[in-house]
């Protein structure tokens, strides 16, 4: 019974620790390490593949540390890409199959929903070290004179989205105006001191025929109108 009980612990033991390493429970991108910073740079694909690729930059990390490169795919967990990366004193990588020989490490995407957000991570062994970059693969942006907007899903059922925009005059009252199949919606917020939109949440009730919508900025100097699609077709790869 007594190495039954040993066998037991053993195993928990190994299957926290294991868990451990490979969850990203414990990371968490609102805790970001001081001092570490990471930023994506797209790379030209030249045709190859559906993704976008993008180099790693890390700047901070400390020398004697060995990290991991995670990423996080809209809906999902973080899963770990690569281990056993090290970085010198200018934060070139290297430790790596990928890194060996090159002054960078690069990820690619895959196909992606349009609007969604990719998250990156670079994590050491313990998780006590860690930073992130976030960006999104293909935008559903426009731009009319010197206003942008943007719309970014956020509903794993592809219903809901977050507007921001920026480039209007500060303090403007604009007028949004959304419409989807037959339903037309309107309300008016204020544009920040720096000029910016306020927040905006788009939601879509019960997925119907009608899965194209439009979201609409009217202000004193611009227009900025954005087509797109909700639902399912939201959440096709690209």
């Amino acid at each position: 019974m007594a190495w039954r009980i040993a066998l037991a612990a053993l195993l928990l033991g190994w299957s926290a620790a294991s868990y451990a390493r490979h969850s990203f429970a414990v990371l968490d991108p609102r805790k970001a390490s001081p001092g570490l910073s990471l930023q994506l740079a797209e790379v030209p694909s030249g045709g190859n593949g559906n993704g976008v690729r993008y180099a790693l930059r890390a700047a901070g990390f400390p020398q004697s540390v060995t990290f991991g490169v995670w990423t996080r795919d809209f809906g999902r967990d973080f899963q770990e890409l690569m281990s056993g990366i090290q970085f010198d004193a200018k934060g070139v990588p290297s430790g790596t199959d990928q890194a060996k020989g090159a002054d960078r490490i690069e990820v690619d995407s895959g196909p992606y929903p349009k609007g969604a957000a990719w998250m990156v991570a670079i994590a050491s062994e313990d998780h006590k070290l860690a930073a992130f970059a976030r960006v999104i693969p293909h935008p559903i942006e426009v731009r009319d004179g010197r206003c942008a907007v943007s719309l970014e899903l956020v509903s794993l059922y592809g219903t809901r989205f977050v507007a921001s925009g920026t480039g209007f005059a500060p303090g403007e009252d604009v007028r949004i105006e959304s419409i989807s199949g037959t339903l037309v919606t309107y309300r008016t917020l204020r544009i920040s001191a720096d000029g910016s939109l306020p927040i905006d949440v788009v939601s879509h009730g019960k997925i119907g025929v009608a899965q194209s919508a439009r979201y609409t900025v009217k202000a004193r100097g611009c227009q900025p109108v954005i087509n797109y699609e909700w639902g399912e077709p939201a959440l096709r790869r690209y």
